[in-house]
């Protein structure tokens, strides 16, 4: 699998000025990169959480992936050797005195208590000692995404994007690793919508139809598992600020991807996960899991919500009840599947 990465150069005037917590704060939020590996990932085959009744110890993946590379090339284009060992070299360093990588919810509480460290600095700064960020940060690009050779765009991965459904000048897009964006010019330009956030992804956007302003988040990179799952984020005021659900880093799985309201009651919602299909009936508070899998995606039946498709790599699962059960219905489909993604049309109900 080919994935692009984006780089674009930045140029500071006067660096020397920016605020030291600042600093501080952007560190620990680069640290809070993936711990738990891609349960996709053809090393980990027979190894996923869902497959176990324990967690896995940091050196059951890197055994798992050791052994998957004796007979694979770990030097063919796309193999994901030198992703997971990069992974392995930076996560080493993290795990306890029992072998095991640090929980989304362990990474959130760390998380929580350095940001209060920071901002019991900020207040207890008097204001004539308070140091003026003047970084005065310029992008020197590149920028010519479209015409530039596919070999060497760079131009990065967009997970997901979405319109309000009540301005169509307004839209929200996620990304791998940087969290959700909003236009509100038809994308002209971008406002990004998660600094106050640690460094998440965002897979999954939904917006209430009968008020633009409730919006919900569903996080972590499901493609590449850039970044893990902090859960379901729900915002109420048009993305400026955000709170957890019921789903959350106590609780949530490593990823998810789309997330869906119903169309007619927006207290209901599906998300889609590497743990199952969870739905919640009270916009958020509380989620239920109803189907259990890595499922890698979900779609509702245009017109008909009972209806609710997911499927996992292999496995093609149909819901009539509104995703409070599901059955296999795999008949015409290969047997054997490296990941099956689906999607719907409201021009023909009865495709998928």
């Amino acid at each position: 699998m080919y994935y692009c990465i984006k780089f674009t150069i930045f140029s500071c005037q006067n660096h020397t000025a920016m605020k030291k917590p600042l600093l501080i704060f952007a560190f620990f939020v680069f640290s809070l990169v993936n711990a738990q590996l891609n349960p996709g990932a053809p090393w980990m085959e027979g190894l996923t959480v869902e497959s176990r009744t324990a967690p896995l110890k940091f050196q059951d993946i890197v055994d798992a992936a050791n052994a998957y590379w004796k007979t694979h090339d770990k030097n063919a284009k796309g193999s994901g050797y030198k992703p997971f060992k990069r992974w392995e070299n930076h996560w080493k360093n993290y795990i306890n005195k029992d072998g095991y990588l640090p929980t989304s919810a362990q990474l959130w509480d760390t998380w929580l208590t350095k940001k209060a460290q920071i901002e019991a600095q900020r207040t207890s700064t008097s204001p004539q000692d308070a140091q003026a960020d003047e970084s005065n940060w310029i992008s020197l690009g590149p920028t010519d995404f479209v015409n530039r050779p596919t070999s060497v765009a760079n131009i990065g991965r967009v997970n997901s994007i979405i319109v309000d459904p009540n301005n169509p000048n307004t839209y929200y897009s996620g990304a791998p690793a940087g969290g959700i964006w909003k236009s509100t010019d038809a994308g002209t330009s971008w406002t990004p919508l998660s600094d106050e956030l640690p460094q998440i992804g965002v897979s999954g956007i939904a917006i209430d139809y009968n008020n633009s302003n409730i919006i919900y988040i569903a996080t972590g990179d499901d493609d590449h598992s850039d970044t893990i799952s902090a859960g379901v984020f729900k915002s109420i005021d048009g993305g400026i600020t955000w709170s957890q659900t019921g789903l959350n880093p106590t609780n949530s799985p490593g990823l998810m991807n789309d997330i869906y309201i119903h169309p007619t009651d927006s207290n209901i919602l599906w998300v889609a996960t590497n743990n199952g299909v969870y739905k919640t009936i009270d916009a958020g508070t509380s989620w239920t899991r109803t189907q259990t899998g890595n499922i890698r995606d979900i779609k509702i039946k245009p017109g008909d919500p009972s209806i609710v498709y997911a499927v996992s790599s292999s496995v093609f699962y149909k819901s009539i009840d509104g995703g409070d059960s599901f059955s296999i219905s795999n008949i015409g489909l290969p047997t054997t599947s490296g990941r099956l993604v689906i999607d719907v049309t409201r021009a023909s109900a009865q495709v998928v």
